[in-house]
């Protein structure tokens, strides 16, 4: 029987007993992403002085009885626009243009250091414990120690400072802190949360570059160091090596990198660290019956991020064809694409890398990127609120997301493959307003749509019942149901409801102007439709199971 993987808390107190992990992201935080905290981006003249303002609702503000405290006057302080990589006049995109944007560099500093010491509460640390998380997974930029090329505008500020804050709340509270290198030299993927947003999808400005390499493994080094130096060794029992390389990346470069990076944190930090490599969302390229398969790569995992909504298809689906699409994956999108000793048969589990999830949310109908290109950051610009701070969601939805992450959970799991799974971590814990309540894990224990998590031994599915059996409970009612782009715009407009009640939104809404379905040709939106509709016929007549995860980041912009 191969060895059953086992969280590092187990692991530390020498368990047998398997528990598993159930993590959520503490994102936007050290690593900044605009959908997560769009008004730390909306930026206005006022700031560039250093005469510093929030809107109302913004995470990252001091307390509002603070001295430091202050409203922004739309009429006194004007939005700083530029023309974005996507050619589009826009606020500051990601965290490279952000920082850019400033002519002061230590006006930036004081600007982001606001929102690393506000984002991020020792509240929300204890509320994430009390609903039954066990880890926090922790995004970190390459540049966190300051180790920054004369060409680059980046600014490490005091995330270091507030990262030890956190992981002392961490330890008071009995939480898990799994921090990750979320970036790389020259990006690793070209999305937005590599810290600077590109056109092209691509891994090669960071693999085929061998000096951007070789300074992400000194990154390794300094953060390892770091992390022994300031003893954090005992709250953060697991790490990971580098998040999301794209699917073009050299592969033998790659796992090079990931050899060496297993050494570096092994040799700082002990052989109890636990280490999570992502999979390049292709993670049946590392089951070939050989990569590491021994038993000193145990409590190491191939983690791979599942998303249902980067697909105009998925994003229309039922909510049963959703559950079906998790329990029943296509191959190349499933937790058992990876790791075995017999690959073909994937009878025995490997003896070394296991698997887990780090990524993945509630979402299901809307495109993040797209609405905040088209409706978020518009609206902040025209009116000084970002839409949909008050969205609510009825309870038919919230009865289905509550299903949604079940089955999710549950399949990202696989409890029924020992051996195989540690479990999961939820994208993220909080967001500014109402536009991404399904990405908000914080909001969904407090209306209820986040289920009862299992104790740390108990697994999933002996709660919720097999995937399937959640599929049947599911209603299949297309109500709840708002695809965006290329759907139901109007929900996500101007002067509709705001939920799925029929209340009225906010005035302060941008027009539904820039919306893809206005821009689109009426003929081609029909044929796309026709073929989404054959290909839904095709798809139950021939029984395939598709599931659509992500190969992007949260800021893919159609």
């Amino acid at each position: 029987m191969p060895a059953v993987h086992v969280s590092s808390f187990t692991s530390k107190n020498n368990e047998h007993e398997k528990k598993w992990i159930r993590g959520v992201n503490l994102g936007g935080w050290l690593l900044i992403e605009r959908y997560i905290v769009p008004y730390q981006f909306s930026i206005t003249d006022c700031h560039l002085d250093g005469d510093f303002c929030w809107f109302d609702g913004a995470l990252s503000a001091p307390p509002t009885d603070s001295k430091e405290y202050k409203l922004c006057d739309p009429s006194k302080c004007k939005p700083v626009l530029s023309t974005n990589v996507f050619g589009a006049q826009d606020y500051p995109i990601d965290e490279w243009n952000l920082s850019e944007a400033f002519n002061n560099t230590e006006t930036a500093t004081r600007w982001l250091n606001y929102h690393f010491q506000h984002f991020v509460k020792k509240q929300d640390l204890q509320e994430l414990k009390d609903a039954g998380i066990t880890h926090v997974r922790v995004p970190l930029p390459h540049w966190i120690l300051g180790d920054i090329r004369d060409n680059e505008p980046w600014i490490a500020g005091d995330r270091w400072k507030y990262f030890k804050r956190m992981c002392g709340w961490a330890r008071e509270i009995g939480l898990e802190v799994w921090p990750n290198i979320h970036t790389a030299p020259g990006s690793q993927n070209g999305f937005d949360n590599s810290g600077i947003q590109n056109t092209v999808k691509t891994c090669g400005g960071w693999s085929d570059a061998p000096k951007n390499v070789e300074k992400s493994l000194d990154v390794l080094h300094q953060v390892a160091d770091k992390i022994k130096e300031d003893g954090l060794d005992d709250v953060i029992t697991g790490f990971g090596l580098l998040n999301e390389p794209f699917g073009d990346c050299n592969k033998l470069n790659y796992q090079m990198f990931l050899d060496n990076g297993f050494e570096i944190m092994k040799s700082t930090l002990g052989d109890d660290i636990q280490l999570y490599v992502a999979d390049m969302f292709q993670a049946d390229l590392f089951n070939d019956g050989k990569w590491w398969l021994e038993p000193k790569y145990q409590g190491t995992y191939l983690d791979s991020h599942y998303y249902n909504i980067f697909s105009p298809y998925s994003r229309s689906m039922s909510p049963q064809d959703h559950i079906e699409v998790v329990c029943h994956p296509e191959p190349r999108k499933r937790i058992d694409d990876c790791c075995f000793e017999d690959p073909e048969n994937k009878t025995k589990p490997s003896q070394g890398v296991g698997r887990i999830v780090t990524e993945w949310s509630a979402a299901f109908d809307c495109m993040p990127g797209n609405l905040l290109s088209q409706v978020i950051m518009p609206g902040i610009q025209e009116n000084g609120v970002a839409p949909l701070m008050d969205r609510t969601l009825s309870p038919e939805r919230q009865d289905f997301l509550r299903k949604f992450m079940e089955a999710q959970i549950v399949s990202y799991e696989d409890a029924d493959t020992p051996g195989l799974s540690v479990g999961w971590f939820f994208w993220t814990f909080k967001t500014e307003g109402g536009a991404y309540a399904e990405w908000d894990f914080l909001r969904g224990v407090r209306e209820g749509w986040v289920p009862t998590i299992a104790p740390p031994n108990v697994s999933s599915q002996s709660i919720y019942g097999t995937c399937d059996e959640i599929h049947a409970r599911t209603n299949e009612t297309m109500d709840i149901v708002h695809a965006f782009p290329w759907g139901d715009e109007p929900y996500w407009g101007v002067n509709v409801p705001s939920s799925d009640s029929q209340q009225s939104k906010p005035s302060k809404e941008p027009s539904t102007e820039p919306s893809i379905m206005n821009r689109l040709n009426w003929l081609l939106i029909v044929a796309i439709l026709l073929l989404a509709a054959l290909s839904h016929v095709l798809r139950k007549r021939c029984n395939k199971r598709r599931q659509y995860s992500t190969i992007g980041s949260i800021e893919v912009t159609c």
